[in-house]
């Protein structure tokens, strides 16, 4: 049974999200002493190095304003930004930070554009994209690694699809092995990897496709005989982005359904898109949409991103805190895309 959301709030059961992470914003930098004592999770961003892909994206932009708001202390934010629509990296930054996600922490913590860089670079290229000096920067002040760039079209191109979902992946590994004093490595992944199967539980599933078959498939063959071989190469998987997603497990990965607009923070209701449900709802609201086509027997998976985000946070300090990173890196070399 699916349960109302003001039933679950207004539940003994419900704890607050911000509770549970120990929320704390601040009026500005110059009133935080550097050896006041903060949560446990903002001691462990406490002088980390943070390297984020997909940070141009809905989810990405609030995990920067997250961290940035929530951890005084925090050294550095390294986003992998690629130009786009003629715009260079340093505007496509400058235009992120216009967004009206960013209104609050421009009042709370004003000078917080000092803390953030951007890497030129594409998850579609071999290495990232990266130069040499990037790289440099990278493996020597990063602490924690959150990936989250990703295609997520339903119907992008196999070829395409594998280069940024798997070899991305891949790249992303390599890259956080030479990282001298890495604490943790997150994947943002989807709920819907193995949707095939009715029942998802916290564990690895095999795949029908060795990953390495997959690569140099696309490598020798051309576009157009690839979409032929699409549907056989998906088997039960009904588009690229589940079945390219399920092939870079498995890691240290979070599962999201799907992900819409902010629950509390820093705004309620935020959010920069139409796509999946939210254009639904635009649709029916402006009375463009009349009728839809529903399964009243299934459970609607939708989750707030900031709540997301939240996890996200927190996973990499548990991984952190747990001291396993060097070990999972290591069995990630031996069993999967290293």
């Amino acid at each position: 049974m699916v349960y109302p959301w003001t039933d679950i709030v207004n539940s003994k059961y419900f704890t607050d999200p911000l509770e549970l992470l120990g929320e704390k914003s601040f009026g500005s930098p110059d009133d935080i002493p550097d050896d006041e004592i903060g949560t446990p999770m903002q001691e462990f961003y406490r002088d980390k190095t943070i390297f984020l892909t997909g940070g141009t994206g809905f989810m990405g932009k609030t995990v920067v304003e997250k961290l940035l708001r929530s951890c005084p202390h925090l050294k550095h934010i390294y986003l992998l930004v690629r130009p786009k629509k003629g715009k260079d990296i340093q505007e496509r930054l400058d235009a992120i930070f216009e967004d009206r996600l960013f209104w609050r922490l421009r009042a709370e913590v004003p000078d917080f554009r000092s803390k953030v860089s951007a890497v030129a670079g594409d998850c579609s290229l071999p290495g990232l994209g990266l130069s040499e000096t990037d790289r440099a920067t990278l493996v020597k002040q990063v602490n924690i690694v959150f990936h989250g760039a990703a295609t997520v079209r339903f119907d992008e191109h196999i070829k395409m699809a594998v280069k940024i979902n798997v070899c991305g992946v891949q790249a992303m590994l390599q890259l956080a092995r030479e990282m001298k004093d890495l604490k943790a490595f997150v994947h943002v992944s989807t709920a819907f990897t193995h949707c095939p199967r009715e029942r998802i539980d916290e564990e690895f599933y095999p795949v029908p496709l060795k990953y390495e078959n997959l690569i140099q498939l696309i490598s020798e063959t051309g576009d157009e005989e690839l979409s032929e071989m699409t549907p056989k190469l998906l088997h039960e998987w009904p588009n690229t982005y589940t079945f390219t997603k399920a092939l870079a497990e498995p890691i240290f990965y979070l599962l999201c359904s799907t992900v819409v607009s902010t629950y509390r923070e820093p705004v309620r209701g935020w959010i920069d898109n139409v796509y999946g449900p939210i254009g639904m709802l635009v649709g029916i609201a402006t009375g463009v949409l009349h009728t839809h086509l529903i399964n009243l027997n299934t459970v609607t998976d939708m989750v707030p991103v900031d709540l997301v985000v939240n996890s996200m946070i927190s996973i990499a300090w548990s991984i952190g805190e747990s001291g396993k990173v060097e070990k999972a890196i290591n069995k990630i070399e031996n069993n999967t895309l290293v």
